[in-house]
C-alpha cells in the first residue's frame, strides 16, 4: 500500500504543477484539495483492510462486513469532500477533479497490477 501512496503523491504533485502552469495560482488550492481527497481515500482503505485482517482471525463474516462498511464509508467521504470543496468552498472544478481522478486512476492501475 505504501508504493501506491507514493505513486499517488507523485502524481498529485505533478497534477498541482500542471494546474499551476496551465491556470495559474488560482488552481493551486483546488488541485491540492483534490489530491488530498484521493490520498485520504487510500489511507482509509489501508486502515480498513488492516482492521478486517485482524477481525478475520476470529470471525471471517464480520471481516467481510467491515470491508463492506469501509466501501460505504469511503464513498460517502469522497462525496461529502468533493461536495464541500465544489459547493461550499467554491473551488475550481477542473484542477480539483483532474488531480483527484489522476490519483485515483493510479490507485486503480496499481491495484490491478498487484492482483494480476
Amino acid at each position: 500500500m505504501r508504493s501506491i501512496l507514493i505513486i499517488q503523491f507523485i502524481l498529485v504533485l505533478a497534477g498541482v504543477a500542471v494546474s499551476l502552469w496551465h491556470q495559474g495560482e488560482a488552481a493551486l488550492l483546488p488541485a491540492c484539495y483534490g489530491g488530498a481527497i484521493a490520498l485520504a481515500n487510500t489511507l482509509l482503505l489501508s486502515r480498513r483492510v488492516a482492521q478486517a485482517g485482524e477481525i478475520a482471525k476470529t470471525s471471517p463474516q464480520q471481516s467481510v462486513n467491515a470491508l463492506y462498511f469501509g466501501v460505504v464509508q469511503r464513498f460517502v467521504f469522497v462525496l461529502v469532500a468533493l461536495g464541500f470543496g465544489l459547493g461550499y468552498l467554491k473551488l475550481s472544478p477542473v484542477p480539483l477533479l483532474g488531480t483527484f481522478m489522476v490519483a485515483q486512476l493510479a490507485y486503480m492501475l496499481m491495484g490491478t497490477r498487484q492482483v494480476g
